[in-house]
């Protein structure tokens, strides 16, 4: 199940666009269906094979993230993050990871990753206040994170990463950067670059 619930929000977020699929199969139902009912929009049903069928106009929909340079300069990171993720790991792990997936695709409200989990947005926040943390410290944490991973390849521009990290603009960017850190996003590149070349 959890290839198609990867498949499924793989498309939802390339397309931007909640596509419900006709039908999801599996060889054997987990024993509750709430939460992937809720999910993809539709019951999994129990078959030979693993499988989720697309409508024919949600299957040409174009991929509006699609950027081929970029993906292959994040995917082997991103890969690692998820691979390295179980259904044991800590709920903030859990969000965190859904927000690097989500981000670059402007998916980052607390009700898409609750979705994302199969949880409540109210067992989300109790959770995450049960380890001494909360959604946004979460979001504001994860995009420090990615941003200075970003600002240290000088190949991508500060306007794509405002985009990949859901910024509407560059300079809301710039002062969550500044906030975050007491640097511009272009010192702290400056700064970066020049300490790999010494």
């Amino acid at each position: 199940m959890t290839e198609l619930v990867f498949l499924t929000q793989l498309v939802r977020l390339g397309t931007r666009h909640r596509v419900i699929p006709l039908e999801v199969m599996v060889p054997e139902l987990p024993g509750s269906l709430g939460g992937y009912v809720d999910y993809f929009g539709v019951s999994p049903k129990q078959g030979a094979a693993i499988r989720v069928s697309f409508s024919s106009r949600d299957a040409v929909r174009p991929f509006l993230t699609a950027n081929e340079s970029m993906w292959a300069y994040f995917e082997p990171g991103l890969r690692k993050r998820l691979s390295s993720l179980d259904s044991t790991a800590k709920m903030s792990d859990r969000v965190r990871a859904v927000l690097l997936e989500g981000l670059p695709a402007g998916e980052y409200s607390i009700v898409f990753v609750a979705r994302h989990l199969a949880v409540s947005k109210r067992t989300l926040q109790r959770q995450l206040g049960d380890e001494s943390t909360s959604f946004t410290d979460i979001l504001n944490a994860t995009r420090q994170q990615l941003a200075q991973h970003y600002l240290s390849s000088p190949a991508i521009s500060q306007g794509e990463i405002a985009y990949l990290l859901g910024f509407q603009e560059v300079n809301s960017f710039i002062r969550a950067f500044k906030e975050w850190t007491g640097n511009t996003p272009g010192a702290y590149r400056h700064e970066t670059v020049s300490s790999k070349m010494t």
